[in-house]
């Protein structure tokens, strides 16, 4: 015996529906974020290589550090020894930034930022020049070509 007012039933039946005859729409799911896959952690960690040995090169050290580093007589900043106005042209071409000089020198010196930076400079737009004798010591072109060929 039904004890249902004939109106609910087909409600009722519509939501019990679940095979492949039924018309009802999956559940949304949300999209599960995947993380970087064997490939692209590979190359990033040859780009964080070639990074390191500019650094080195460039100011004697790399990575974040205390002390402020500085080189022809204070015109270059940080462990990548960019300009105030170098770094300043740089960040406004990546992304539309504009920067005062004394944010460019502290940004210069903040080895992650500057460090993304050059990464951008290098990878992105190919222009190892502006590190002209670790370029030549390095061999930063044939590297960066390698890489991104990757």
């Amino acid at each position: 015996m039904n004890t249902f007012p004939s109106a609910t039933l087909p409600i009722l039946l519509a939501a019990l529906c679940v095979g492949p005859g039924c018309a009802q729409k999956p559940p949304e799911t949300a999209a599960v974020p995947q993380g970087p896959t064997e490939h692209e952690i590979f190359v990033q960690a040859r780009k964080d290589e070639v990074l390191k040995s500019l650094a080195v090169c460039e100011s004697g050290s790399w990575g974040p550090h205390s002390n402020r580093i500085t080189g022809g007589r204070g015109t270059y900043h940080g462990r990548f020894q960019y300009t105030p106005r170098t770094y300043i042209t740089m960040q406004q071409r990546r992304d539309g930034t504009v920067l005062t000089t004394k944010e460019a020198i502290e940004a210069a010196q903040d080895y992650e930022k500057a460090a993304a930076l050059t990464s951008w400079v290098i990878f992105e737009q190919g222009e190892t020049w502006h590190w002209p004798l670790c370029n030549r010591k390095l061999g930063l072109t044939a590297k960066v070509k390698e890489i991104n060929a990757l």
